[in-house]
């Protein structure tokens, strides 16, 4: 569930796992945390199939058939398979794209097989063989209780016969090098740890997401970010047991089988604090060259998150915290006195970029699931007032048209940001209130 929901929706594993969470504490779906392929016929697939006739049409249609679910192999003892209980909830957005995703996996499964086929072409090219593949839907079968999730290309290739000449028209060199492997996705890592039986099906999402909060890993695709990739060096050096996956998944296996009956709780549990003592002692006897390790690890993550670029008189452009929030400095401060401001809300993230009109480095600022990215100087040309609105504020500057704030009743004045011009109340900061010029930034970017 968790990796089809990122396939389709990009929701993250835990978003997911939270989600499923509420609608089974509502009784839409069944228990969540599961790695069940299977669904028990105690569950009666016939009564909520009619229960769901009131979500969807299509459930009419497998009322008509004899009920056989297609189940894979994985079993879980304690729960079955994620399906709709058949009580229709009113909800929407995300928590409906999840519910929507459950129920049309659930009824996917009593649909008939799908035929795919696939044509296979061989060229002979001076004894060098080119090879064409095409593949096409013939029969939908399941598909269509599980649209729009199925995502398979259909590519049918011209008709050919055994034999057959073929005129080369135009030959086209590619000049490629072999690429590296994909990076994961928060889904396509829950695959893998799940392949190398690492973790659990309810921990699984939390270890991404904490990996994330630590700031180990950062972006979609993951990349390991300075300060994670030091961790594991320091500890690879130092400590590498604490590291070691074959032990994790060791006990993961001896817990399963304490489910199973076969081991008991105390032989397991003795085992593991034999090894936690060795792990630890030797951990304690490199703890300080540890320590040092990810204390210069993790100053260098800092310095490489506040550092901005280059600024123009030779030194480098810094966050900096003051009184008044965050801003930009030099660090030849008293030298070179440039300061640039930032926004108070939102994330800001160093980016690489240069401005294309005025030279200076660019920024990002995250704020409510937005990206923006921005030249951190406020007299940028990109972002003058341009159109209609250029005469607004000319005459706006030149005190022809005066606006009083609907707040206070103050008069509004022209100000600036890293966002671009704006009005703003002159009695700031008692009043807070903003409006964009016409055509201008929006006002909820300047709202403190």
């Amino acid at each position: 569930m968790q990796i089809e929901a990122y396939r389709c929706f990009k929701i993250s594993p835990k978003e997911t796992l939270a989600i499923a969470q509420e609608l089974y504490i509502g009784g839409f779906i069944s228990y969540p945390r599961t790695s069940s392929q299977k669904l028990p016929k105690e569950i009666d697939y016939r009564n909520i199939l009619e229960s769901l006739k009131q979500y969807t049409n299509l459930a009419s249609y497998l009322l008509k058939k004899k009920l056989r679910p297609n189940e894979g192999n994985k079993t879980d003892p304690a729960h079955p398979s994620i399906y709709p209980t058949g009580i229709i909830p009113k909800i929407s957005g995300r928590e409906l794209k999840i519910y929507d995703l459950i129920v049309k996996r659930f009824m996917a499964v009593f649909g008939d097989s799908a035929i795919r086929e696939t044509n296979t072409i061989k060229i002979d090219c001076n004894k060098e063989i080119f090879i064409a593949k095409g593949t096409r839907t013939k029969e939908k079968g399941w598909h269509i209780f599980y649209m729009p999730y199925v995502k398979l290309e259909e590519e049918e290739l011209p008709k050919t016969e055994k034999n057959e000449e073929v005129e080369n028209t135009k030959i086209k060199l590619h000049d490629k090098e072999t690429s590296p492997p994909k990076r994961y996705t928060p889904a396509s890592i829950i695959k893998e740890l799940e392949k190398k039986n690492l973790g659990t099906k309810a921990t699984r999402a939390q270890i991404i997401d904490t990996l994330f909060q630590r700031d180990y890993t950062k972006g979609t695709p993951i990349e390991a970010t300075k300060l994670g990739i030091r961790i594991v060096e320091t500890l690879e050096k130092y400590c590498p047991r604490i590291l070691d996956e074959k032990l994790t998944r060791h006990f993961e296996e001896e817990m399963e089988e304490i489910r199973e009956g076969k081991k008991k709780n105390k032989e397991v549990l003795d085992e593991a604090k034999d090894v936690l003592k060795k792990i630890l002692k030797e951990f304690k006897e490199q703890e300080k060259k540890i320590g040092q390790g990810l204390l210069e690890a993790e100053r260098e993550t800092l310095l490489k998150e506040k550092t901005i670029g280059k600024c123009r008189c030779g030194g480098t452009l810094l966050i900096r915290k003051g009184r008044f929030g965050r801003f930009i400095a030099c660090d030849k401060y008293p030298t070179c006195k440039v300061t640039f401001k930032l926004p108070i809300n939102g994330k800001v993230v160093t980016s690489d970029k240069i401005c294309s009109h005025c030279s200076y480095p660019m920024i990002k600022i995250i704020k409510n699931r937005r990206t923006q990215e921005l030249c951190i100087n406020k007299d940028c040309p990109s972002k003058k007032i341009k159109g209609e609105a250029e005469n607004e504020e000319k005459e706006i500057k030149s005190g022809k048209i005066e606006k009083e704030c609907p707040k206070c009743g103050k008069k509004l004045v022209l100000r600036k940001s890293i966002y671009g011009e704006f009005l703003g109340c002159s009695g700031f900061p008692k009043c807070r209130y903003t409006e964009k010029i016409k055509d201008g930034p929006l006002k909820e970017d300047f709202k403190k």
